[in-house]
């Protein structure tokens, strides 16, 4: 384009290409910043919201306190929770973009297009007395006579004198009319988006040789390379191949809760983390700790052989790591092995749920899954989840009616072994029997037990929002009445409805309620499975995650059991089970 000043507009080419890569990123990303400010992500859990603690003198409050404070809204919380990496990177993108855009409207300024009228300092519909007179003025300012400054000099002769002429010569006023220009029509000028210094005297060309070729050759190549290599090694989840190997490979039919850590730490992601000589000693240290939990992990113990020999080093950690959660010693975890904590505890959701489905996938010859392996995962999900220790889910699955419901009451606040102990004296067995208990009632046999009276308002707090399930199942076959016989594909309709006492604690609306689990860090909803198994004979027909909705229903399909006996006795109807796996 034309300019007021002889030179090419070249450098303002760069920062203008400088400034359109830079809003290429930067308004998408703070549109999606600013729309996601304050609400939740779409199908994921709720952010955890600020609970006040009425009781920090157990050690469930005072991790719960801790917790609490993190979330206050306060102006110290909202400043950390905004100057985080993301935020600040996209503020500094924003003030190199203010510091461009008046970079280059300096240099916009220097060239702008010929207009005779804004020289002499005229409306558009000046007549011509008022040009003559304008000219005389501005002769009077800048004419070299007047006006010994050769700036002044050169403007008149550039400006002024060409302005006078489009605006009275005939010949002029048609080509400015036309092309903008009183001389005529203008070479347009054609530059490169790159600074000027880069093309001087054929120096740089080896340089921008190199930065073309390896910008636009070899880093998409080398991309596209690493991301075929290891499109082959995870899964659709992101999980490792050889991690579904493993887990596939060791899942036994009867693998109880107990067996499922030893299971669970098997993953390729976690042989893979790095191990270095400095994480021996914090090991030794927590595995010090941990003895007095599980006396297996102790180097000088019976069972430390089994533990240790023939395991790799980085799957040991990682089973330390687990046990130390689940034994509520995630504070007492040495700051050398912190790093190596947490991604056991961002990634252990995920890695459950995979050996979810290896437990629930269909096998020969009746395309069952394995129940008991599936129900083991589920709680230790909520295990992980609410720093449920693994010998309390032992002593469940002994069968004794008195430990049976310790694992569902060690969930609530400042509900210790000793508490639960005292409870089930009592004959409060579980969470069912809490719960149907009056609140007086209820209030009286947690003081009795120990827990303060803070202490019970944090129960129950904690107990209004613990969901009530109501289950419905009816099989049928298509196309046909009565009994259902052996061989034929049954239609398992499940319905399942959950109420709360207190929906606004839970979080009220949809998605997935965020779970209060002071003892894990991230945010964690529910996760509901819907299974329809024969449990004498650890059988699960079919299994599905469903998400948390206003209303869901839903319709397995699944082929009649087996029976033992002759083909005309009807199959027996299979039970529905729900489970939830906070």
């Amino acid at each position: 384009m034309a300019g007021q000043t002889p030179e090419a507009p070249e450098a303002s080419l760069f920062p203008i290409f400088l400034l359109s890569m830079l809003s290429l990123v930067l308004v998408p990303t703070t549109l999606w910043k600013l729309c996601s400010a304050g609400s939740d992500e779409p199908g994921g859990p709720k952010k955890q919201k600020y609970r006040e603690v009425s009781d920090a003198s157990s050690e469930w409050g005072r991790v719960a306190a801790k917790q609490a404070e993190k979330l206050k809204p306060t102006l110290a919380n909202r400043v950390s929770s905004f100057c985080t990496t993301g935020n600040l990177l996209l503020v500094f993108g924003w003030l190199i973009v203010v510091v461009l855009v008046v970079y280059i409207q300096s240099l916009s300024e220097q060239i702008k297009p010929f207009d005779p009228y804004e020289i002499m300092g005229l409306p558009t519909s000046a007549t011509m007395p008022e040009i003559k007179k304008a000219y005389r003025q501005l002769s009077l300012k800048y004419h070299p006579d007047k006006n010994p400054d050769p700036k002044a000099a050169e403007y008149f002769a550039e400006f002024i004198t060409k302005a006078y002429t489009a605006l009275t010569d005939e010949t002029a006023r048609e080509n400015y009319a036309k092309y903008g220009h009183p001389d005529g029509p203008q070479a347009y000028q054609v530059g490169i988006a790159l600074p000027a210094f880069m093309f001087d005297n054929g120096k740089m060309a080896p340089a921008v040789l190199a930065v073309t070729v390896g910008l636009g050759i070899l880093l998409p190549l080398g991309v596209a390379v690493c991301y075929l290599i290891n499109s082959g090694k995870y899964t659709g989840n992101n999980v490792m191949q050889q991690t579904l190997i493993n887990y596939t490979y060791l899942m036994k039919p009867m693998m109880t809760m107990h067996r499922v850590p030893e299971v669970l730490v098997c993953a390729g992601e976690y042989a893979l983390r790095p191990l270095p000589r400095s994480h021996q000693e914090p090991m030794q240290r927590l595995a010090m700790i941990l003895k007095k939990h599980h006396p297996e992990v102790d180097l000088k113990g019976e069972g430390a052989k089994k533990f240790y020999d023939k395991r790799h080093p980085a799957i040991v950690k990682a089973h330390l790591l687990l046990l130390a959660q689940t034994s509520r010693e995630g504070p007492q975890v040495p700051p050398a092995l912190e790093a190596d904590f947490q991604f056991l505890l961002k990634s252990a959701p995920k890695l459950l749920e995979e050996l979810m489905k290896v437990a629930v996938r269909p096998r020969p010859p009746f395309g069952y899954g394995f129940f008991r392996p599936a129900l083991g995962v589920l709680e230790m999900c909520q295990s992980i989840t609410q720093a449920v220790p693994l010998t309390a889910r032992k002593a469940s699955e002994k069968g004794t009616p008195g430990d049976s419901g310790a694992p569902s009451l060690l969930q609530l606040p400042h509900i210790n072994p000793d508490v639960t102990k005292k409870l089930i004296r009592r004959k409060i067995r579980g969470l069912g029997d809490l719960l149907a208990l009056p609140k007086e009632e209820r209030a009286g046999a947690l003081e009795s037990a120990g827990v303060t009276a803070g202490g019970v308002g944090d129960v129950e707090a904690t107990l209004a929002t613990v969901p009530v399930i109501a289950l419905a199942a009816n099989c049928e076959t298509e196309g046909e009445e009565g009994e259902i016989m052996e061989g034929d594909l049954v239609t398992c309709h499940v319905r399942v409805r959950m109420s709360r006492f207190s929906a606004k604690e839970a979080g009220g609306g949809t998605g997935s309620p965020p779970s209060f689990a002071p003892f894990y860090p991230l945010p964690k909803g529910e996760t509901w499975w819907v299974m329809v198994a024969d449990v004498p004979q650890n059988a699960c027909m079919a299994a599905q995650q469903v998400e948390y909705m206003e209303e869901t229903e839903y319709e397995p399909e699944v082929p009649a059991p087996k029976e033992k006996e002759p083909a005309a006795k009807p199959a027996a109807k299979p039970a529905a089970k729900a489970k939830d796996e906070e």
